[in-house]
């Protein structure tokens, strides 16, 4: 699916399903079809527009089947028929549910969860973006861009405390390093003072 020759992978809305429990969708009569029970035929009735245009269509049974059917508590409870409802758009969801399926994109979801969702929580919960405070694009534009200077700040002085907290160690090793060998030379040369004595003293003792 691509606009504006741009390659998308969009997850779909929480309420969307790709298949209805023991229905089956007739496409050459529009429809769908029950598999179990009394197996009821649920046409299309209507569109039903909600208040921000959103279209659903609205297949539904009729009370014939299912007032009597076995699995009527378990299905549709106290009501005498079933009641499915989907988005107009429902080919275009059910298109990009599949193409979600793909290894390619089970791989790049992965790896936004480990790169971007991150960045957007932590703006969501402590860098104050759950509300913008302001009015107009412009005023919104300074808010989102100082929450994202403030998280960039945050970022280079952890990397930069963990970059000196390297170079300390590094200096404190070598450091320790040059005291043992100066140890080390120092015993040496103490152990050797003796035996350089010693030989003065004979070079300079009488016969």
């Amino acid at each position: 699916m691509r606009i504006k020759n741009i390659d998308a992978y969009i997850p779909n809305f929480g309420q969307y399903k790709s298949e209805r429990e023991g229905f089956v969708y007739n496409e050459e009569l529009d429809q769908f079809e029950c598999t179990r029970g009394n197996k009821a035929i649920l046409p299309f009735r209507l569109i039903k527009w909600s208040h921000d245009k959103h279209g659903m269509r609205v297949y539904r049974s009729n009370n014939s089947k299912c007032k009597d059917c076995p699995l009527r508590s378990t299905c549709i409870g106290k009501s005498d028929f079933k009641k499915i409802e989907h988005s107009i758009h429902k080919p275009l969801y059910d298109a990009m549910y599949e193409k979600l399926q793909t290894p390619y994109a089970k791989r790049i979801f992965k790896k936004r969860g480990s790169t971007v969702e991150p960045v957007l929580g932590t703006m969501l919960n402590f860098l104050n973006l759950k509300r913008v405070n302001t009015r107009g694009i412009k005023q919104a534009n300074k808010h989102v861009m100082m929450a994202a200077l403030t998280y960039n700040l945050k970022k280079l002085l952890k990397f930069t405390s963990k970059k000196i907290k390297a170079q300390v160690i590094e200096l404190i090793a070598s450091t320790q390093k040059s005291i043992r060998n100066n140890f080390c030379y120092f015993i040496q040369s103490f152990i050797a003072m003796p035996v350089f004595l010693l030989k003065c003293d004979h070079k300079k003792s009488p016969l």
